[in-house]
């Protein structure tokens, strides 16, 4: 007896409950945005991902102009990252560092949207969508049902949570055996914040191959860093322990004649198990001084350690490609106009000049960059950077 798109998809529905663990590897592509990785997925939340690929123009373009994206798409490709409930373990075997970040950091390019093992819609099929049958195919040598689904409604509000569907319609090919969703197809909803990323005739198609279910162990998601490794843990500290908490001096407080004060009071620092290597990364906002005339918002976001990671690296490459030497109290520092070098890709109505200086002193680098502000009051506040980390004692 042919079943109808309901019974099927109640069939998904109830395979779904039952999966404990899959491990399949998935691909991701929507407009030019594209990324493949090996996924491990157990219930309730353990996800591992090794990314063989990475692609994405918007991640690039923000490197170009503000240099902020912790990683590059290729620094991500070979990068192991493993969730264990509480944090992510990120391991660089070419680089021989890990990195240990609090919460569920897997780096998925599509803005706001959980891609990467993300299954958890199948609960609902076939509550919050209208289904349809939309026949057969074979995938990977599988044969596969598809079900077209349309949300009931785009926006649906809770009481006590919101619940907003981005897709405008999908299609969804469950494997005929397991009834496993083989790919999914959607299109973004023109609200959306996928819509403009991928255009409104592109829509993000997800495939799962190679798939093994309910094979998966809790200890298969335990992770040890290899021996002779680095390892680094990020923490978020209030930014007046700065002075004391790092293993050289920092004293952000000298800034505060400028107007500026650390967004929220706090840092990220991320430290090796020796706390003998650190780097830091801080945004400072103006709060006018009192001038409430002031109209143009101005912010120095400050990266700064005595290592060097994968975002500083990029930065100290950029400044001695097309930097400009300037001088800083005892030291050369390196001034770039980002905005300038990226202008042909800006759109009209952004207009944004963003400088940033870089140098290095006594074995710590410091990038400060700046929006907002001049050119002069940027070297201002890094010399005043340099002069406190130069005063003995202070």
């Amino acid at each position: 007896m042919t079943q109808t798109a309901v019974e099927r998809a109640k069939i998904a529905v109830a395979a779904y409950e039952k999966l404990q663990s899959f491990e399949a590897t998935q691909r991701l592509t929507a407009g030019p945005i594209s990324a493949s990785a090996r996924v491990r997925f157990r219930r309730p939340d353990r996800i591992a991902l090794d990314y063989s690929s990475y692609k994405d123009p918007l991640t690039e373009f923000e490197e170009s102009l503000t240099g902020g994206p912790e990683y590059a798409p290729d620094e991500l490709v070979g990068t192991q990252l493993s969730y264990d409930g509480q944090g992510t373990w990120l391991f660089e075997a070419r680089q021989e560092t890990v990195t240990y970040k609090h919460g569920r950091i897997v780096f998925a390019p599509l803005a706001g949207a959980s891609v990467f093992a993300e299954l958890g819609f199948l609960r609902e099929l076939t509550r919050d969508f209208l289904l349809r049958d939309e026949g057969e195919e074979t995938l990977g040598g599988r044969p596969a049902h598809r079900i077209g689904v349309k949300p009931k409604a785009r926006y649906r509000s809770l009481l006590l949570k919101e619940e907003v569907f981005p897709a405008e319609r999908a299609t969804i090919a469950f494997d005929a055996e397991h009834s496993f969703p083989l790919r999914i197809v959607f299109f973004p909803h023109r609200h959306s914040p996928l819509f403009p990323l991928v255009g409104p005739s592109s829509p993000v198609e997800i495939q799962y191959s190679d798939v093994r279910l309910d094979q998966l162990k809790d200890g298969d998601f335990a992770f040890s860093p290899p021996a002779g490794t680095l390892v680094f843990r990020e923490e978020v500290v209030a930014a007046e322990e700065l002075k004391t908490r790092l293993p050289f001096p920092l004293h952000v407080d000298a800034l505060e004649p400028m107007h500026v004060t650390p967004y929220g009071g706090q840092a990220l620092v991320t430290e090796n198990d020796a706390k003998d290597k650190a780097y830091a990364q801080l945004t400072l906002v103006s709060h006018g001084g009192g001038n409430r005339e002031e109209e143009t918002p101005r912010s120095l976001s400050l990266r700064v350690g005595n290592y060097l990671s994968h975002n500083m690296g990029r930065r100290r490459a950029l400044l001695s490609e097309h930097g400009e030497v300037v001088s800083l109290a005892k030291t050369q520092a390196q001034f770039v106009d980002r905005s300038q070098l990226v202008n042909e890709q800006l759109p009209e109505a952004i207009d944004r000049q963003i400088l940033e200086i870089g140098w290095e002193q006594d074995g710590v680098y410091w990038f400060l960059l700046g929006e907002g502000f001049t050119r002069d009051a940027l070297l201002d506040a890094a010399q005043t950077l340099a002069s406190a980390h130069a005063e003995p004692g202070r």
